[in-house]
């Protein structure tokens, strides 16, 4: 995304609305090409994308404000209150921004800054996984995962480093619950802290009546306020959970590539006609509640003709098995193999044989349960 914004300020914002940046009057001393690109998030602790800002080099006579949006699904396993803004430097370093603005009601974070460069949101501490799928009497251990953060001599901002597992979770997060039960219980399982590294969620033995249930620790940030920290984790007998006793489970096509659909960025030589990926299935039947079964995906495209659009579609179809964790292993009737994962009703397929008239290329696609 790209505005033209001069000494009279202006507001540009990335397509997916999640970054916002709002240059006031008097910023710049004369106009500007601003521009938004979403790039891969290599930020430590990173939530949601990161985007780079354009153009790089210039001056703010006053602070260029930037509000970052998030979702509930993105702050899953941490807390808003925890949220903080990075930005990485020309060495690879990322700087970290802590005199924000939460709004918690409209779910942004906001900073004032003075230089374009490569942001993203972040939170330094998380729980991982932030959700997972296990069977009744599974278990499944929990970390704190902690960013390290770093004060160099020679900086004013601190930077943030690698991020790993606490070793010390017992100072970290206390008062572990399931659904708000200390500890947990027989109907919706147990969790404890394991020797000071982890905490085990054991599923009960049957599914619980609400699924997911809540694993949840208390957190205190530096200046004693108490935050929950919440991981998702769904028990079912078999993979997923059909709408009906015997039917397959049914996931439509939401993301292609990481994109909403439609998706319009399929390549092709130029005396071909575009291609447009519109939308898809995903069956999954496991009827003896195994993990395993058999599948068939079916994915719609529209070739736009000069005669007009013309729908098509291609199916694939085979066998499946489960490991913990939500991994899936897909082989493909006459030959082939991809991997996915199911997390909190959601397929995402890695490496997808997809076919069109014009192309045939690895994609990833995720699915969403109906």
């Amino acid at each position: 995304m790209t505005q033209s914004i001069g000494p009279a300020g202006g507001v540009l914002e990335s397509a997916d609305g999640a970054l916002r940046i709002e240059v006031p009057a008097g910023a710049l001393a004369d106009e500007q090409i601003v521009s938004i690109q979403p790039i891969s998030n290599h930020a430590h602790g990173k939530i949601g994308g990161a985007f780079r800002l354009g153009p790089e080099g210039v001056s703010f006579a006053v602070p260029v404000r930037l509000s970052f949006r998030f979702t509930p699904e993105q702050i899953l396993g941490t807390a808003a209150p925890l949220l903080r803004v990075v930005s990485q430097d020309r060495d690879g370093f990322w700087e970290l921004h802590e005199d924000l603005q939460l709004d918690a009601e409209a779910k942004t974070v906001s900073v004032d800054i003075q230089h374009f460069s490569d942001w993203s949101l972040m939170s330094g501490v998380q729980l991982s996984p932030q959700s997972a799928t296990v069977k009744p009497g599974e278990t499944v251990s929990l970390s704190v995962v902690v960013c390290e953060r770093v004060q160099p001599d020679d900086l004013l901002t601190p930077l943030i480093a690698q991020c790993q597992p606490s070793t010390v979770i017992r100072n970290l997060a206390r008062n572990w619950s399931v659904n708000g039960s200390s500890g947990g219980n027989a109907s919706v399982g147990t969790v404890s802290v394991q020797e000071d590294r982890a905490a085990l969620y054991t599923a009960p033995a049957t599914a619980p009546q609400s699924n997911p249930v809540a694993v949840s620790a208390e957190y205190a940030e530096l200046q004693g306020e108490l935050v929950m920290l919440v991981a998702n984790i769904r028990v079912q007998s078999g993979l997923c959970t059909p709408a009906s006793p015997g039917a397959p489970c049914l996931f439509n096509l939401a993301e292609f590539n990481g994109q909403a659909l439609p998706y319009e960025g399929l390549p092709r030589e130029t005396w071909e006609n575009p291609e447009t990926i519109t939308s898809g299935r995903l069956s999954l039947s496991d009827f003896d509640g195994d993990g395993a079964g058999t599948w068939s995906l079916r994915h719609v495209w529209v070739e736009s003709k000069p005669s007009g659009d013309l729908e098509q579609f291609m199916q694939l179809a085979g066998d499946f098995t489960s490991e913990s964790m939500g991994r899936l292993n897909f082989t493909v009737l006459g030959g082939g193999a991809f991997t996915g994962t199911l997390q909190q009703n959601t397929v995402t397929i890695e490496d997808y044989p997809l076919t069109t008239k014009n192309v045939s290329v690895p994609a990833r696609l995720q699915f969403r349960e109906n």
